[in-house]
């Protein structure tokens, strides 16, 4: 068996023809062993490992937020500029306006599920 390109594209429609073609001419059944009786009932299943569940989750996630980051409006030279100032002057480590952003971030949705 050769090695598994993507487990999340479709397959390749050439290659399933070929492969059919090449049972049929060498008169391999779907439906038999190699000593030809029938295989009852088999079928194919894969095993995904508990890490690559979670690397398809961060990788969903990621496309999410790529998604999110190009729909984003762009900030203008103002709003950059104003930033910078308020990064400049210390004005995030001030305590009303850390209260203020954690709150923000606590009413964020799905915050508590992570």
């Amino acid at each position: 068996m050769g090695p598994i390109r993507s487990l999340f594209s479709p397959p390749d429609p050439k290659k399933t023809e070929s492969n059919h073609k090449a049972e049929k001419s060498a008169g391999a059944s779907p439906n038999k062993n190699a000593s030809g009786s029938k295989v009852g009932g088999s079928k194919d299943q894969v095993n995904i490992s508990d890490a690559g569940r979670e690397l398809l989750s961060l990788k969903s996630e990621a496309a999410k937020y790529l998604k999110d980051v190009k729909d984003s409006e762009v900030l203008t030279v103002e709003e950059v500029d104003s930033i910078k100032e308020k990064i400049a002057s210390k004005y995030y480590f001030d305590t009303e306006v850390i209260n203020t952003i954690v709150d923000k971030m606590i009413n964020l949705p799905n915050f508590f599920n992570r």
